[in-house]
């Protein structure tokens, strides 16, 4: 049985604003980011173990062909990934582990 992924309130606003920010540059860019964080979250709810624990005590996995890292928690009891941020890869890291 596979893993229920779920976003945060703070991870849904992360990924609104990236495509806003992907489809201003071009047509069709935020469509292929988005089908790019699908792949990624089939994945994470298939295997959530395949990304490997950070020191900050949350998995991160790289959206390919895109500069951005899901942050997530693996919550064993109700198989649940609660992804914590979309989270760009120039932004600041000590934000990206804070719970949400």
């Amino acid at each position: 049985m596979a893993f229920q992924v779920i976003l945060s309130a703070v991870a849904l606003k992360e990924l609104e604003a990236s495509v806003d920010w992907y489809n201003a540059r071009q047509d069709g860019l935020g469509t292929r980011f988005i089908e790019a964080l699908d792949d990624r979250l089939l994945l994470l709810s298939e295997t959530p173990y395949i990304f490997p624990v950070k020191l900050s005590g949350y998995n991160e996995a790289l959206i390919e062909k895109f500069p951005y890292l899901i942050v997530y928690k693996i919550i064993k009891k109700g198989k649940k990934v609660r992804v914590l941020h979309i989270f760009h890869t120039k932004r600041n890291p000590g934000v990206k582990n804070k719970q949400n």
